[in-house]
């Protein structure tokens, strides 16, 4: 499938629609990548893992998630991980398939358990994953490119009353993410006018920003960055000049003991079966596609395969979960 045609502009649908019967075929995904494991319990073998963040770390990272609006941890995930699931995703590329379907794999669940616990310190210990995946892989040429300047924006009012946010953002990087690559810009909470506005307002844009104020964010890889969903940020233009592709993926986490944000979530200590993932993951691409923005009987067998597999349509942006 052309990646060019998943990234929020088009969505090759008829293509992936054809290869459902595939997609759910769980020996096709064991034999395109022996030695990954896909079980129902990713997280069980690890135990209480945890990140070596000492409390008072956590600390100095919440004050900068409520001052600035985002933070990035030390390089957390362990190497032999890193090499995994790029491995993974690169022989899911290779078989012709968009780069998430990497996400059938017990480990990229496992990675986030590296984050577990400065996850918990900011989100409380029963937070929740909730499943708006994207997996990226930004090529060395000077096409290439992350996502445009947005707010994630998907949900409103998620910041609580002591002013951190109730949803992160969490992009886990599998490679170092540089300017020449594409790494990540952000323009702090404190110095963007228009973020008390974004806050109600899901869709402001950020066309009163400084340009002195965009802040580049080189990230080592194993590195975990959160942010809120309403800081400006976006995925630099890439360069032929750079030397390996920008590789990384993401996914919202909020706290446990608030109103569900939408239809679907995750217990990341709880099963992820199979059927759940490759759905999860259609849904993701049907999300971030503009067939999310219309009706169209194009989509009704990915939406009924979804279906089978206990998954519901994606909310649009800013639209109350239905449950």
């Amino acid at each position: 499938m052309d990646e060019a045609k998943i990234l929020r502009k088009e969505f090759a649908l008829r293509e992936l629609v054809e290869r459902l019967p595939v997609v759910e075929d769980i020996d096709h995904w064991r034999r395109l990548t022996p030695g990954a494991p896909i079980t129902e319990h990713p997280w069980k073998t690890l135990g209480d893992t945890a990140s070596g963040s000492p409390p008072e770390a956590a600390r100095e990272l919440g004050a900068q998630l409520r001052h600035e609006g985002y933070f990035q941890t030390e390089p957390i995930v362990p190497e032999a991980l890193l090499h995994q699931m790029k491995a993974c995703i690169e022989s899911v590329r290779a078989a012709g398939f968009p780069p998430m379907f990497a996400l059938v794999y017990d480990v990229f669940y496992q990675a986030l358990a590296y984050a577990r616990p400065v996850l918990e310190a900011m989100l409380g210990a029963d937070f929740q994953l909730v499943p708006n995946f994207w997996v990226y892989y930004v090529e060395t040429k000077d096409d290439g490119k992350g996502f445009e300047p947005h707010r994630d924006a998907e949900y409103p009012d998620t910041i609580g009353a002591d002013g951190m946010p109730t949803v992160l953002t969490v992009w886990v990087a599998l490679t170092d993410a540089t300017p020449l690559n594409s790494c990540i810009y952000v323009v702090p909470i404190h110095r963007d006018p228009q973020y008390p506005e974004a806050i109600s307002k899901l869709r402001t844009g950020g066309s009163r920003i400084a340009l002195e104020d965009i802040r580049a964010l080189p990230t080592q890889a194993g590195t975990v960055s959160c942010w809120n969903q309403y800081i400006y940020h976006w995925g630099s233009r890439s360069s032929q000049r750079a030397p390996t592709p920008r590789i990384s993926y993401a996914l919202y986490c909020q706290r446990g003991d608030r109103a569900a944000v939408d239809d679907v979530q995750l217990d990341p200590r709880g099963r992820i079966e199979f059927g759940t993932r490759v759905a999860l993951i259609c849904r993701s691409l049907y999300r971030y596609s503009h067939l999310s923005l219309q009706e169209t009987e194009d989509a009704a067998p990915l939406l009924a395969f979804m279906a089978r597999h206990g998954v519901s349509r994606p909310v649009r942006p800013g639209q109350a979960p239905s449950s």
